[in-house]
């Protein structure tokens, strides 16, 4: 028989590999949108390190803003749990708590999970051509010219 609670732990960690992709996937989408600045600072001197890492920070400080109100959302929660009385005739208590393993365990999965997809958007974001990228060229994605138009 398996555990509930192994069962839960499954879904919230199914649910945040979900929302650390989707994440990423705002990330790297933000690094596209920054190509221009990240090309300019390269080209200033910067080294690629330190943009590595000033991106990889801001992701960080990112997941651990989601960890923080994460655990703000766990414990309105658990408030709204043990205040709960079910119109039943036996006495059901309900003992949920947290302590500072659980806000441990947030704090360090938040920090894992800023850096492990952090990362991904860190290094594509700074591996392009110099060249192509300092063009005053705007991306012309999607963009057809119609007939009307006469040139």
């Amino acid at each position: 028989m398996v555990n509930f609670a192994w069962v839960l732990m499954a879904a919230v960690a199914l649910v945040l590999l979900i929302a650390c992709a989707n994440i990423a996937g705002l990330l790297l989408a933000r690094a596209t949108d920054r190509r221009k600045e990240i090309a300019i600072r390269l080209a200033l001197g910067a080294n690629r390190l330190r943009l590595i890492r000033q991106l990889l920070i801001e992701s960080i400080v990112l997941a651990v803003i989601g960890g923080v109100g994460g655990v703000l959302l766990a414990i309105w929660i658990v408030s709204m749990l043990t205040s709960f009385r079910p119109p039943v005739d036996f006495p059901l208590t309900v003992e949920v708590n947290l302590d500072w393993r659980v806000l441990a365990f947030s704090f360090v999965a938040s920090l894992a999970t800023g850096v492990l997809f952090g990362l991904a958007p860190a290094l594509q974001s700074t591996r392009f051509a110099l060249v192509p990228a300092l063009k005053d060229t705007t991306s012309q994605a999607g963009y057809r010219r119609s007939w009307l138009i006469r040139s």
